[in-house]
């Protein structure tokens, strides 16, 4: 989250992507880095326990949503 913020900070374009369950820490970690409405693309939990396929599969399901972050200029 940090690493995306700082990255559109300096100019690079770039998609944060968190589990549901990290959705509050995102927020907050957007607030402190004084970018409260940082747009985040958020996948379902859990990820480390799947098999590639379903990896793969999410990964074509959140596609749109990350090309959509990429093409948009977040605001301090």
């Amino acid at each position: 989250m940090l690493d995306a913020i700082s990255f559109e900070k300096r100019g690079i374009p770039a998609a944060a992507i968190i589990t549901e369950p990290f959705v509050p820490t995102a927020e907050a970690m957007a607030r402190l880095a004084g970018m409260p409405a940082y747009p985040v693309a958020v996948i379902p939990h859990p990820v480390g326990s799947l098999a590639p396929s379903a990896i793969a599969a999410r990964a074509d399901e959140i596609a749109p949503r990350i090309e959509a972050l990429l093409g948009a200029r977040p605001t301090t």
